[in-house]
């Protein structure tokens, strides 16, 4: 995409530099346990070391469950679901419960 011509961007301008939102890091047993989701092939959104997780969020907050997500992304979209329900009630099969509604988020 050419954000030099595209008229959305006019007067934004790019950051001189990087803006860093987070780095990843590996401290103490982190690398063993990345490790030991490739070898056991638990690379993705299941496996014992999540279930432990969210069984650990769910005690520390006290809730009956919990649910870890794959990112920030995932997360918003899930709560934003659960927001609709929660104002309009469960959707019939096949319809979002936010399905014809406006969400601006900023």
């Amino acid at each position: 995409m050419d954000f030099k011509n595209d008229p959305r961007f006019k007067g934004i301008e790019p950051f001189k530099s990087k803006v860093w939102l987070s780095s990843p890091t590996m401290h103490g047993d982190e690398q063993r346990w990345v490790d030991e989701a490739i070898q056991t092939n638990w690379v993705s959104t299941v496996g014992a070391n999540i279930n432990e997780v969210e069984k650990q969020i769910a005690e520390k907050v006290g809730r009956k469950y919990a649910v870890a997500l794959s990112v920030g992304t995932a997360a918003l979209h899930l709560a934003i679901k659960l927001c609709g329900e929660k104002l309009y009630g469960q959707a019939p099969v096949g319809h979002g419960s936010l399905e014809s509604k406006r969400v601006i988020t900023v």
